[in-house]
C-alpha cells in the first residue's frame, strides 16, 4: 500500500479534502475508514482483541459537589439513558450506537473532583455528531445546555479518530486509567496526515507493551484539527471489592509506573499537555431501548456513590420497574412510550429531552 494513496484515505476519512477540515467527516468516511482499517491490520498480529471502534469522543471538567442539586448517582443514571439514546436514536451507524464510556473520577479537594468521559464508537462520524450534541444540543435540565450546569467547570471536550483501540481483559473489571494528551505542533492538515501515518507504525509496540504490562485495553487516539494525540489505557481489577476503599493498588500502579508513551514524545516531536490517572467511577455498555441493555458497572462503588432504588431516576438496566422499585418506577416506565407521570427526570428511558438547534 503507498503511502501517498494511504494518506488520501486518511484525508477523505477526517474530512479534510478541498482544503480545511470539516466539523463533520464526509459522506465517503464510510469506505475510506474500510480501507484504514486494513491498513491496520496489515500492520501485522497484535495481542489482546481489537475493539470495533474508529471514533472517539473525551471530555474533562471539574466537578463542584456544592453545586449539585441531588446525589451525583441519579445524575448519572438519568445522563446515561438520556445521552445512549441520543446515539442510538440520532446518529450513524445505530447499532449498538455507543460501544462504551468510562467516567473518570479523582477527588482532589472536599468538594471538587476532576471528572469527564471517555468514549468509544463505531464510527469517526458518529464520535462528531456525538460532540455537537453534548457541547451544543443537549439541554437538561431545561434552559441548561449540558457543559453550562453550575457543577462543571473548566471542560474541555474533543472527539477523536480511533487509531487502535485493543482490550486484554473484561471491561467489567477496569477500576482505573490513565491518560496521557499531546500537542503536536503540526501546523496543518498534511503535517497532520504524516504524523497519522508514523503513529500507526508505532502501535504494535504500543499495544504489546500495554499487554506486557498486564493493562487490560489501550485506545491511541488523533485530532488532526485540534492537533492532539492521546493515549487511554486501563488497569483491570488488583484489590477485592471493598466497601471501605477504591482499588487503590490499581489507581497506584498506574501512577508509579513509566507513561505508556513509549518514546512517541521526543521520537515525534510532541509536547505532553495532559498526564492523568483516574478511578473508573462507572462503565457505560451498550444501550437498548427502554434501557433493557447491559445496565452500567460501578467498580468502585460503594464506596464511590452509585445509583439506588429510592433516588427518583427509574433504571430498567439495574432491575428496577414498578414492582421491584415502585419508589422511582411507574408500572409502564422502559416501555418507550412517555405516558402520564413519567418524565425526563424520572423516566428517561420513554420521554425525550428537547434538543438545540
Amino acid at each position: 500500500m503507498g503511502r501517498s494513496w494511504f494518506l488520501v484515505c486518511v484525508c477523505v476519512a477526517w474530512g479534510c479534502m478541498g482544503g480545511a477540515p470539516e466539523a463533520d467527516p464526509t459522506a465517503d468516511e464510510s469506505a475510506a475508514m474500510e480501507e484504514i482499517a486494513s491498513a491496520q491490520a496489515a500492520l501485522g498480529f497484535m495481542p489482546g482483541e481489537r475493539i470495533p471502534a474508529r471514533g472517539a469522543f473525551s471530555c474533562d471538567f471539574t466537578l463542584d459537589f456544592t453545586r449539585f442539586t441531588e446525589p451525583v448517582g441519579p445524575v448519572i443514571a438519568r445522563d446515561r439513558v438520556l445521552m445512549q439514546r441520543f446515539a442510538l436514536e440520532y446518529t450513524d451507524p445505530d447499532d449498538p450506537g455507543m460501544l462504551q464510556k468510562h467516567i473518570p473520577f479523582l477527588q482532589n479537594s472536599p468538594t471538587t473532583a476532576l471528572a469527564g468521559g471517555r468514549y468509544l464508537f463505531q464510527s469517526r462520524r458518529q464520535a462528531a455528531q456525538y460532540e455537537e450534541f453534548v457541547t451544543q444540543r443537549f439541554e437538561y435540565p431545561a434552559g441548561t445546555q449540558f457543559l453550562d450546569r453550575p457543577e462543571f467547570a473548566d471542560p474541555e471536550c474533543r472527539d477523536w479518530t480511533v487509531l487502535a483501540a485493543r482490550r486484554f481483559g473484561p471491561i467489567e473489571e477496569e477500576t482505573a486509567f490513565r491518560t496521557e494528551r499531546f500537542d503536536t505542533g503540526r501546523a496543518n492538515v498534511w503535517e497532520e496526515l504524516h504524523l497519522a501515518l508514523q503513529l500507526l507504525r508505532d502501535v504494535p509496540a504500543l499495544v504489546a507493551e500495554a499487554a506486557n504490562r498486564g493493562y487490560s485495553e489501550v485506545q491511541v487516539l488523533h485530532n488532526l484539527r485540534d492537533h492532539k494525540v492521546q493515549l487511554v489505557y486501563f488497569h483491570p481489577r488488583a484489590l477485592p471489592v471493598s466497601s471501605e476503599a477504591p482499588d487503590v493498588a490499581a489507581f497506584g500502579s498506574l501512577v508509579e509506573a513509566a507513561p505508556l508513551d513509549a518514546g512517541l514524545e521526543s521520537r515525534h516531536a510532541l509536547t505532553k499537555v495532559f498526564d492523568q490517572t483516574h478511578f473508573t467511577l462507572t462503565t457505560w455498555l451498550p444501550y437498548a431501548p427502554g434501557d433493557t441493555g447491559q445496565g452500567a458497572v460501578w467498580p468502585n462503588s460503594p464506596p464511590f456513590p452509585e445509583p439506588t432504588c429510592g433516588d427518583g431516576v427509574c433504571s430498567p438496566s439495574r432491575g428496577e420497574d414498578g414492582s421491584s422499585c415502585s419508589a422511582d418506577c411507574t408500572a409502564d416506565c422502559g416501555d418507550t412510550i412517555c405516558q402520564a407521570g413519567e418524565s425526563p427526570t424520572t423516566c428517561p428511558t420513554d420521554c425525550d429531552v428537547p434538543l438545540l438547534f
